[in-house]
């Protein structure tokens, strides 16, 4: 009996270690997975969706625990043999060796930044982040991989299932690929030329007499074109001066029909002058009130440039330009001034007038 006592109870003792060494190792297993939690609020944001194409990514995930950890994005995941991303069959890439990181886009957009995060590392299937620092349980945390090809996506369309690792925390989720991840907009802009006169009549300011050179207020003409190669403004007048046929000139019916010509010194085409007082002289001076914006500038024909008291001729039988631009314009004006001063020989009478036509075309 006392030899069966003795060996049975050193068998009772190895049995009893063997127990509480198996309970010790099950608690401890059991200890390190109930530390362990699936990642909530997480995705992954390829910048690019098409097949085979090279691309940037954000990861925003809401930690499950405090820790400090890196982040590690395996874009096999899941996925087992031909379903891989990097499958031969799929052609996806993970780029190898340092990857670019910021998080400045993340904070711009609302989202928490991923603290210390410097860099990342692809190796294989995964990249990981260099620098990160602790983590809070319950915050959502962004993080942009900047690297202009961090992952290329497989060349078959698909949903794929990448697995975001932080610390002991992880979780699968889906990304699809699609053959095109773009639209194109198309959109025509038809033709415009718009151009209207500021007014149809015209008064000289003052009645005309020898000691002064008057003017009329002013009739503006606005511009607004989308052509390319801007626009160009004609004018010609009615009357034509006794003097000459090609000179304009400001008629009085009730005093038989006596002409204020253009003077014979100014030719058709030639600078503007300046007019001089005690002399019969008419003519258009042209200025500019606004050379909008657009892809032009405002030019006056030299034989129009109404500055100070110039003026040009005005042509009773051809349209002149006065005026152009080269380019498009959101609205240029331009200012049409007549000028005219007398001597002593003028009859008087209150119905001196001339009428001129003003057109205009866009240069497309």
């Amino acid at each position: 009996m006392h030899l069966l006592k003795s060996k049975i109870s050193p068998f009772i003792t190895y049995s009893l270690i063997a127990v509480l060494s198996l309970q010790s190792v099950v608690f401890i297993a059991a200890s390190e997975n109930a530390s362990a939690a699936a990642l909530t609020t997480t995705y992954i944001r390829l910048n690019r969706m098409r097949t085979a194409t090279a691309t940037t990514f954000r990861v925003v995930f809401k930690a499950s625990s405090t820790q400090t950890a890196q982040v590690a994005v395996d874009f096999v995941g899941s996925d087992l043999t031909t379903a891989r991303w990097t499958d031969a069959s799929k052609g996806g890439i993970v780029t190898t060796g340092a990857v670019t990181t910021s998080t400045a886009q993340c904070v711009t957009d609302g989202l928490t930044a991923l603290p210390g995060v410097s860099s990342a590392t692809g190796a294989g299937s995964t990249i990981t982040t260099v620098g990160a620092t602790a983590t809070t349980s319950g915050t959502t945390y962004c993080v942009d991989f900047t690297t202009v090809a961090a992952v290329t996506t497989p060349t078959v369309a698909g949903e794929y299932h990448p697995r975001i690792t932080v610390g002991v925390d992880s979780v699968d989720i889906g990304v699809r690929v699609i053959t095109n991840d773009q639209i194109v907009f198309n959109a025509t802009v038809p033709p415009t030329f718009n151009f209207v006169l500021g007014g149809n009549t015209d008064n000289f300011t003052a009645p005309l007499n020898t000691g002064s050179i008057t003017s009329t207020t002013g009739t503006s003409v606005t511009i607004t074109t989308n052509a390319a190669s801007g626009w160009i403004t004609w004018v010609k007048g009615t009357n034509a001066s006794s003097g000459g046929a090609t000179k304009g000139a400001l008629r009085s019916a009730s005093a038989s029909n006596f002409t204020i010509p253009t003077t014979n010194a100014n030719a058709l085409g030639s600078v503007s002058r300046v007019f001089t007082t005690n002399t019969q002289d008419y003519g258009l001076g042209v200025t500019i009130t606004t050379d909008a914006s657009g892809g032009g500038a405002v030019a006056l024909d030299s034989a129009y440039d109404g500055t100070g008291t110039k003026a040009g001729v005005i042509d009773p039988l051809n349209y002149r330009p006065v005026a152009s631009a080269n380019g498009t314009t959101s609205g240029d004006v331009i200012l049409l001034t007549a000028r005219a001063t007398i001597d002593g020989a003028v009859p008087a009478a209150t119905d001196f007038s001339d009428t001129i036509t003003v057109i205009g075309a866009g240069n497309f």
